[in-house]
């Protein structure tokens, strides 16, 4: 797929320059961009850490219900979850190790409002 179009795709979803050339340089987040471009679902062939980019999105939608539940839950449309969660497997490829705590739930924060999780 033409790489003016992907990034196109990104600016176009609120994404920034500095987020695309993220994605552009890393050759697992551009395959997971591309193959969503081109087939409207998941590749979820990379996983740094082990984490993929549908444990991203099902962290995004857990962390993120609250504004699910509100009149303004369209912010919260499929592709921006989309762009949300290639940033965040850019950041556990990164090395952020706050971000992989946060979706593994070792920081306290499973993205849940249960008690018991």
């Amino acid at each position: 797929m033409d790489p003016k179009l992907l990034h196109d795709y990104i600016i176009s979803l609120g994404g920034s320059e500095e987020l695309w050339n993220r994605i552009a340089s890393c050759e697992g987040v551009y395959k997971e961009l591309e193959y969503w471009c081109s087939n409207g679902n998941l590749l979820g062939e990379f996983s740094p850490k082990g984490i993929s980019i549908s444990d991203c999105i099902a962290w995004q939608v857990d962390h993120f219900k609250a504004y699910m539940d509100r009149e303004e839950n369209n912010r919260w449309h499929r592709e921006r979850l989309f762009i949300q969660s290639l940033e965040t497997l850019l950041d556990i490829n990164d090395g952020s190790e706050e971000v992989l705590r946060k979706i593994t739930g070792e920081n306290g924060e499973s993205g849940t409002d249960r008690e018991d999780v």
